[in-house]
């Protein structure tokens, strides 16, 4: 199967994914593609349902380190801190957002074994961004009223230009 981003208003980017039951060479590859989807598309994260997938899956390469995550939770978050994100699902489009500054995520690697990943400041903001995507939240939806508004425009073209792909 060959992935793709899936750009906002796709169904698949407003819907909750499902629970991975089982690692095997199967997802191991959907990780893998993930991953070279993420990096040809210059991104610093990938959920799955941005590729098109209906299952917990993120990749996140930061500071050189790459993280493949199955079924990811943020189990604490402390702190503010508010970030400028973009998102390869709204190309283009640039928010402040409020996120915690530090988040501890319980999630399995892509051989099955559990970890704990303490994370803070930009690593924090990726990890809450790429798994709000995989519970169907899309980062505009983190955005005050008044950024939303002042975007409007820009989401608008956003959505013609994915209308436009789709029915291509």
């Amino acid at each position: 199967m060959k992935l793709r981003i899936h750009t906002w208003p796709e169904k698949i980017l407003k819907k909750k994914t499902s629970v991975v039951e089982n690692i095997d060479a199967d997802i191991k590859q959907k990780l893998d593609e993930m991953l070279s989807l993420m990096r040809v598309s210059q991104g610093a994260g990938l959920a799955g349902n941005q590729a098109g997938l209906d299952l917990q899956l993120v990749v996140i390469e930061v500071q050189g380190k790459v993280y493949k995550l199955v079924n990811p939770v943020i189990i604490e978050k402390k702190g503010k801190i508010i970030f400028r994100e973009g998102c390869l699902s709204f190309p283009g489009l640039e928010l402040d957002i409020k996120r915690f500054k530090e988040v501890s995520v319980r999630a399995l690697d892509d051989q099955g074994q559990e970890l704990i990943i303490h994370a803070e400041d930009l690593l924090a903001v990726v990890l809450q961004h790429e798994i709000d995507h995989i519970n169907g939240i899309a980062f505009v939806s983190r955005a005050s009223l008044f950024q939303r508004i002042k975007t409007y425009p820009a989401l608008r073209k956003i959505i013609k230009n994915t209308q436009k792909n789709i029915s291509a």
